[in-house]
Formats: structure tokens, sequence, C-alpha cells
């Protein structure tokens, strides 16, 4: 009798089951690194958009991260700018009264970028405000309310720091 027909098959089935999960997670891996790729891409194309729209940016800060359970990127961009001096405030008027700082968390949506929250501050006054945002599956603003600013930390914490 022939015993080695019963262990080639085992070992057949085994060395399948392990190329075929290997090829799982070589895939998995691979759209994990395009996704965050492609996020990365976007929320620097959305910085430069920005920066480039004020000429009052003085230091910025922008993080990223793709969220898999909601199948999106997420963007915040935190901005503080310069005061404005006699040409700008000559050039640009409307610019010059905007806040001092503000953050936004961005969601992408069919190549463009929707702020689900944002907060503005102005310093002189110690003003703060904060908006959330809700959109619908077309891209249309559903609704939008306000929030107190200390709150914004922990959101921005919860949308933007990876998961373990």
């Amino acid at each position: 009798m022939n015993r080695r027909g019963p262990k080639t098959a085992a070992f057949a089935a085994i060395a399948g089951i392990a190329i075929g999960g290997w090829f799982t997670i070589r895939s998995v891996t691979a759209t994990r690194a395009r996704h965050e790729s492609e996020c990365r891409a976007l929320t620097k194309a959305l910085d430069k958009t920005v920066r480039s729209r004020s000429p009052r940016v003085f230091e910025g800060i922008v993080e990223h991260r793709y969220d898999r359970e909601a199948g999106r990127c997420l963007a915040a961009l935190e901005y503080h700018y310069k005061p404005c001096d006699g040409t700008l405030l000559k050039k640009t008027p409307l610019l010059c009264t905007g806040p001092d700082a503000d953050i936004a968390i961005y969601a992408f949506h069919d190549a463009g970028a929707s702020p689900l929250f944002i907060c503005e501050r102005s310093y002189a006054t110690g003003e703060a405000r904060c908006t959330e945002s809700v959109y619908g599956t077309d891209g249309s603003l559903l609704s939008s309310r306000e929030f107190p600013p200390d709150q914004f930390p922990t959101i921005k914490a919860e949308l933007i720091s990876p998961k373990p």
C-alpha cells in the first residue's frame, strides 16, 4: 500500500492555504499603501491650494489619515497667520479681517474636499468659533452647527490620530 498519497494531499492543501494567505496579505498591504499614498497626495494638494490663496500664512501644520472604516481620506490643516501690513491691507482688505488662526478637518469625496469641522481664532479678542458641517452623498451641504471650541482637540484626535 502507498501511504504517501494522504500525506502528499495534506501537504498540498496546507501549502495551498499558506500561499493563498500570503497573496491575501500582500493584496491588503498593497491596498493600504495605495490608500495612504493617495491620501497624502490629496492632502498636499489641498494644503498647496489653501496656501496659494492666502499670503498671510505664517505657519501650518498638515496631517492626514485614511479612515478604512468610512472608506475616506481625512486631512487636518492648521494655519497661523501673520498680521497684515499696510501693503497687504490695501491689496486684500477682506483677507485681513479674517481670523488669526484656523484649523479644519476635511474629507475628500469625488475629487473634492469638504470641510467637516472648522475652528477660527482671533488672538486679540480671545474669541473662537467652531462649526461642524454634514454633507450628503452628492456633496451638498445638509446642515451645520456650532460647537464649543474646547471639544475640537478631542474630535481631531478621534478622526486623525492613527487607530491601533
